[in-house]
C-alpha cells in the first residue's frame, strides 16, 4: 500500500471515531433530557440554579491609641454536610466522630442527620448545637480540629464522613481578653456583634456582604466578586492606663471585700475616653457565662458595661452639679453663710446630715467640704426652686443618654414636676444623688463640663475610622454649655479647697486638684439598704490645665461604707500614675523646668 493511500486510510479512522464520540455525546444528551434520570437532573439543575453564597468580607480591626491590637480575627470552621452525599453510614460515623472530638450528644447530632432535609427542599445543612444558656447556634471548630477532620476525610481507612465539609467562618478573637471585654463586647457565632463597641459600630465593621449564585461550575463558582471590606477602628483607650487602672481597681476591691467597682479616665477637653474599667471583668473570648438565662432566676442577671448600661444612685458626688447650678445662677456666692441645724423638712420629709449632726454656721465652700444634705436640700429648695434646679440638670444631661459609642447605653432616671409621681420632697433628696439614678459615664460627662469650663462635651470612644477610603477622625462633639466659664472656675477652687478638708486620701503630692467624695444607699423594695453603700469619688485636674476627669465607684465595701475611705485612695492611687504616664509637670515647678520636661 502507497504512503498516499496508508494516510488516506488512518484519516477514515479517526473520522470514525470522532463519528461515534459524537454519536454517544448526543444519546447520552438525549437521555438526560428524556430518559428515566431526566426529572433527577432537573431537580438538580433547579436546586443549582437557586443556591446562592453570602461573600462576607473580613471583620474590621480594632487597636488602642498607640497601635496595639484589641481584636482580631481567627481561622475557624462551620461544620456542614451536603445531604446527596450522606449514606446510611456516613450518617451514623458523622454522629460518632463529632460527638467524641467536640464532645456533644451523640443523639442529638444523628437527629439532625436523619432529619428529612430534601423533603424540606434544603440539600446543605449546617450542623447546630445546644448552649447550657438555652441558645443553639452553628457548630464552629477551630484549626486544630478541623485539621483533624480533614485527615479523617482524606483518609480511605478512616470513618466514612462522605458528605462531611467544612466551610470557612473568621471568628472574633481579642488578645488581651478581659482586659477591654466590657468596652469591646463581643461577636456571636452568627457573626453579629453585640454590646460596647462590637455592638454599635457592627455594621461598620462587618462591612457589605454580598449574595452571589454559587452555580455547579467550579471556575464559575471560584470567581467571587470582591466584597467592600469592613472599617477598622482605632480607639480613644490607652491600653498601659487601662492595665493600670485594672490593676489598682482589682487590688481594692479584694481589700475592701467589695461586690464590684468601675473606674473611667476621661480627657474633659475632648471626650476622649482613656480607660474604661469594670469588674467583674467579661472576656469576650468566653462570654457565654454572660449571657442570660433562661427562665427566671432569684438573682439579677449581670449587667454588661455597667458604666454605661449600670444605673445609680450618686450620692454626694451629685452635690457638684448642685452646687454650680446655684452659682451659675447667680443666688448664692462661695462665702454665703448658712446655719446648719442638722435637719430640714421638705415636702413633709425631714433630710438630716449624713452623721446626724449639726454643723451650725457655714460657709457654701464648707458645706460641699463637710457633704451636709441639709445645706445643699436649702439650696435647692430656697434659693433655686424646683423649675431652676431641674433646668440646670436636664441641661447637664441628667436623665438623659450621652451618645457615647457603646452599644447599650441606658438614660437613667429623674423625676421632675412634669412626673405624675414627682413630689416637693424629690427635690429635696434629689440635692444630695438620693431619688435620682444615673449611669457613671453620665455623671463623668456632667462633671466634665465643669473641668472643661462650663463646655459640656460627648464621650467617645474611636479615634480614627480607616476604611477603603482612607481614614476618619471623629471631631469633638459640643454637647451644650450648663454653666460659665466663671461658674465652673469658683465651683474649682471651691472644690479644691474644701477637698483638702473632707479627705487627704485624694490628693496628689505636687498637682492641684479638685474632688468630691460620695457614699449612697442602695434603694430596694422596702426603701434603702441598712447595711450596704455605694463609695465613690469623682475628681479632675491638674487644675491650671484639666486633662483627665476620674470616676471611681466600688459597690458594697466591706471594710468601710464611706467614699472618703474607700475610694478616694483609689482615685489618688491611680492619678499619681495617670500624671507620670500623661508626661503632666507638677503644678509646682517653675515654668522653664516644666517646658523642658514636656519636652
Amino acid at each position: 500500500m502507497s504512503l498516499r493511500a496508508l494516510s488516506r486510510q488512518r484519516i477514515k479512522v479517526i473520522f470514525g471515531i470522532m463519528l461515534l464520540f459524537t454519536v454517544a455525546i448526543i444519546v447520552q444528551l438525549i437521555r438526560v433530557q428524556y430518559g428515566p434520570y431526566a426529572p433527577v437532573f432537573a431537580k438538580r439543575v433547579e436546586v443549582a440554579e437557586a443556591l446562592e453564597n453570602e461573600v462576607t468580607p473580613t471583620r474590621g480591626l480594632v487597636f488602642d491609641r498607640d497601635g496595639d491590637l484589641l481584636a482580631t480575627n481567627a481561622p475557624m470552621y462551620y461544620v456542614e454536610v451536603e445531604i446527596i452525599q450522606l449514606t446510611p453510614t456516613s450518617r451514623r460515623e458523622i454522629a460518632g466522630v463529632l460527638s467524641q472530638v467536640l464532645n456533644l450528644p451523640y443523639d442529638d447530632l444523628r437527629n439532625q442527620l436523619e432529619a428529612d432535609w430534601e423533603g424540606a427542599e434544603q440539600y446543605r445543612i449546617r450542623l447546630r448545637r445546644t448552649t447550657e444558656s438555652g441558645n443553639n447556634w452553628p457548630i464552629i471548630v477551630d484549626q486544630v480540629v478541623a485539621d483533624m477532620l480533614n485527615a479523617f476525610l482524606a483518609d480511605p481507612d478512616a470513618p466514612d464522613l462522605s458528605g462531611l465539609d467544612l466551610v470557612p467562618a473568621p471568628q472574633r478573637s481579642y488578645p488581651v481578653g478581659a482586659l477591654i471585654g466590657h468596652v469591646m463586647g463581643f461577636v456571636n457565632q452568627l457573626g453579629e456583634g453585640y454590646f460596647g463597641i462590637e455592638g454599635y459600630y457592627d455594621d461598620w465593621l462587618t462591612g457589605q456582604a454580598i449574595l452571589v449564585d454559587s452555580g455547579d461550575v467550579p471556575l464559575q463558582a471560584s470567581r467571587l466578586p470582591d466584597t467592600p471590606a469592613g472599617v477598622n477602628l482605632v480607639l480613644t483607650l490607652d491600653l498601659d492606663i487601662q492595665q493600670m487602672v485594672t490593676d489598682i481597681l482589682a487590688e481594692a476591691i479584694e481589700d475592701s471585700g467589695a461586690e464590684s467597682g468601675q473606674v473611667i479616665v476621661m480627657d474633659p477637653r475632648n471626650g476622649e475616653i482613656l480607660a474604661m474599667v469594670a469588674i467583674p471583668q467579661l472576656d469576650p473570648n468566653n462570654y457565654e457565662p454572660w449571657l442570660p438565662e433562661d427562665g427566671e432566676g432569684e438573682e439579677e442577671e449581670p449587667v454588661i458595661n455597667p458604666i454605661v448600661a449600670g444605673q445609680f444612685e450618686p450620692g454626694s458626688t451629685f452635690k457638684v452639679l448642685t452646687m454650680a447650678a446655684a452659682l451659675d445662677a447667680g443666688v448664692i456666692e462661695p462665702d454665703d453663710i448658712f446655719v446648719d441645724e442638722g435637719v430640714i423638712e421638705v415636702g413633709g420629709v425631714q433630710i438630716r446630715n449624713w452623721n446626724g449632726g449639726k454643723w451650725g454656721p457655714q460657709t457654701m465652700t464648707g458645706c460641699m467640704e463637710h457633704s451636709l444634705n441639709v445645706c445643699l436640700a436649702y439650696i435647692a429648695v430656697e434659693k433655686l426652686h424646683a423649675n431652676l434646679f431641674y433646668e440646670y440638670m436636664e441641661a447637664f444631661g441628667i436623665g438623659q443618654l450621652t451618645g457615647i459609642d457603646l452599644a447599650g447605653e441606658v438614660a437613667g432616671q429623674m423625676r421632675t414636676p412634669r412626673h405624675p409621681e414627682w413630689t416637693d420632697a424629690d427635690l429635696g433628696t434629689n440635692s444630695f444623688g438620693q431619688g435620682i439614678s444615673t449611669t457613671p459615664i453620665q455623671l463623668v460627662t456632667a462633671v466634665g463640663a465643669i473641668a472643661n469650663g462650663g463646655v459640656m462635651v460627648q464621650p467617645h470612644l474611636v479615634r480614627t475610622v480607616v476604611g477603603p477610603e482612607g481614614e476618619y477622625w471623629p471631631q469633638t462633639t459640643v454637647l451644650g454649655q450648663p454653666i460659665s466659664a466663671e461658674a465652673a472656675e469658683t465651683l474649682t477652687r471651691m472644690l479644691q479647697e474644701s477637698l483638702e478638708g473632707e479627705t487627704n486620701f485624694a490628693r496628689v503630692a505636687g498637682y492641684q486638684i479638685a474632688g468630691k467624695t460620695g457614699t449612697a444607699q442602695i434603694p430596694d423594695e422596702f426603701g434603702y439598704d441598712p447595711t450596704w453603700t455605694i463609695a465613690s469619688f469623682i475628681g479632675w485636674g491638674p487644675l491650671s490645665d484639666p486633662r483627665f476627669v476620674v470616676l471611681v465607684r466600688i459597690d458594697r465595701p466591706e471594710s468601710s461604707p464611706w467614699g472618703s475611705v474607700v475610694a478616694a485612695p483609689v482615685f489618688h492611687d491611680i492619678v499619681e500614675r495617670l500624671v507620670v504616664m500623661l508626661e503632666l509637670p507638677p503644678d509646682d515647678l517653675p515654668q522653664d523646668l516644666a517646658a523642658e520636661q514636656v519636652e
